[in-house]
């Protein structure tokens, strides 16, 4: 080898060097980086004396795809729970307090009791509060789930806003990595944001990422939409500002083709999906279930035709909107929750008199008497209404808690229905919580930077360094020497 050889190849030597010197300072900086993948320098022999030094980015795509699809299975699970937080705290927190059963049983308590002294007006109208009780409860409760509805909707605009500022910085981002990789470059930065843009992404609606040629990127959202093909496509959704008995939300759109609804291929995972799932789903059947329970507590205390001659029924010591009319029986009343009240005909602080309800004929009609006698010990109207809460009736299949049951069993199974939904999603969570995470530590593991093992990179550039400072050092000499001799 010639002296002239032996400089070049320690002139290569100190390039290469430099080269991977400063991918390892690159690497080690992004250590304490979650979103930062490392960049792995490998050196090839070009020629007898040259190198080149190719500098590469890779991650491992299964352990990817499956850290996104966690996150997303994960958001939509958090924004149930979520949910269903709030509809246990409206209902009085842990201890449900406030629930339509605990109201139930504090009523029939009442009416027992009364029943025990009819004669007493004071237990009178301790009854007629127990039923104010229970229907403020109702009412409350109603109003409580509209509110969460409408509150559910409004996330689901805001994520939708998210989703579409999300796309455009992806489309910014991946023109950017596609315009370098046709120039022979790298991006390695621009691919570390992408990344990062990706899971933000899956977190509000699951996708799923097809890699193409120039490192291009197409993103599908879980039902086959797409949300993202060279250009992002607009994810549109119109709120509604206040949510009402008969409010049906709108749908979540994609280059105005819908991906929620009935009507639909919907959507599986994300916080969007969560959000749907809340305000279609578990508040729309917890409002159908406050609605059935005040439709029959209309229907069980109502007062009926004592002659036989056959009138209807009229509303006894509840009533609604509709009222003196009972509702059909066994059909939904939509909105029923938010008028039922105690009849002010029999309410004192409404004027009413509360001897009626012991007495019956509170409309009026004097067919509808039932102490006919007026005794003032009289009590079978009394029993009468505190057994009707064990008297089985049918319910709208709506409400998805069987048909034919006592008010006192639906309002129980509707609190029982709440509490294991809220378990089994606070358990999935949980689980989806743990699973996310070990994948996102594999991840890094993976594919982010070790300072341990970047340190002992950085060691081994140091030696080829001082070597190739060496061989030049001793070049220099000999060729002193040279120069010398001539």
């Amino acid at each position: 080898m010639t002296l002239t050889d032996a400089l070049r190849t320690a002139t290569h030597s100190l390039n290469t060097s430099s080269k991977v010197l400063s991918t390892v300072s690159h690497n080690i900086t992004g250590v304490n980086n979650p979103d930062y993948v490392r960049r792995d320098a490998r050196i090839y022999s070009d020629t007898l004396f040259s190198t080149r030094v190719q500098i590469a980015r890779e991650v491992d795509a299964s352990i990817f795809t499956a850290s996104i699809t966690a996150n997303a299975n994960l958001s939509r699970s958090n924004a149930i729970l979520s949910g269903l937080d709030q509809l246990t705290r409206l209902q009085g927190g842990d201890g449900f307090t406030g629930t339509a059963a605990s109201s139930l049983q504090q009523l029939r308590q009442s009416l027992e009791l009364a029943a025990a002294n009819p004669s007493n007006e004071m237990l009178l109208s301790q009854a007629v509060l127990g039923a104010q009780s229970f229907a403020s409860t109702i009412n409350n409760s109603y109003e409580g789930i509209l509110r969460l509805r409408q509150e559910a909707d409004a996330a689901i605009a805001d994520g939708v806003s998210q989703l579409n500022e999300l796309l455009a910085r992806f489309e910014e981002t991946n023109t950017t990595i596609v315009k370098a990789s046709m120039s022979g470059q790298d991006a390695f930065d621009s691919e570390d944001i992408r990344d990062t843009l990706i899971g933000e992404i899956s977190e509000l609606m699951g996708v799923s990422v097809i890699r193409r040629e120039n490192n291009d990127m197409m993103l599908v959202a879980s039902n086959g939409a797409v949300l993202f093909d060279r250009r992002a496509r607009e994810v549109s959704f119109e709120p509604i500002p206040i949510y009402g008995p008969n409010t049906t939300g709108n749908a979540v759109l994609v280059d105005g083709v819908p991906i929620s609804g009935n009507n639909s291929l919907p959507i599986h995972s994300g916080s969007l999906v969560g959000q749907l799932e809340l305000r279609d789903d578990i508040l729309l059947q917890q409002q159908n279930q406050m609605d059935e329970i005040a439709r029959a507590a209309v229907e069980l205390f109502a007062e009926t035709d004592q002659t036989g001659g056959g009138k209807p029924p009229l509303a006894g010591l509840f009533t609604w909107s509709g009222g003196p009319a009972v509702p059909a029986s066994g059909v939904l009343e939509a909105g029923i929750a938010l008028s039922l009240a105690v009849n002010p005909l029999i309410d004192p602080s409404a004027g009413g008199d509360v001897r009626l309800l012991r007495d019956g004929g509170i409309n009026g009609d004097p067919d509808y008497i039932s102490n006919t006698g007026s005794a003032a010990g009289f009590a079978d109207r009394l029993f009468e209404l505190s057994m009707a809460l064990d008297t089985q009736i049918v319910f709208d299949a709506q409400a998805g808690l069987g048909s034919n049951i006592s008010l006192s069993a639906f309002a129980s199974g509707s609190l029982d229905n709440l509490q294991q939904s809220r378990q089994e999603v606070s358990d999935r969570a949980a689980y989806q919580q743990d699973l996310a995470s070990h994948i996102k530590q594999t991840l890094q593991e993976d594919s982010g930077p070790n300072l341990d093992y970047e340190m002992s990179a950085l060691l081994q550039v140091e030696r080829a360094y001082q070597a190739s400072a060496k061989v030049m050092s001793a070049v220099d000499e000999l060729l002193a020497q040279l120069l010398q001799a001539v």
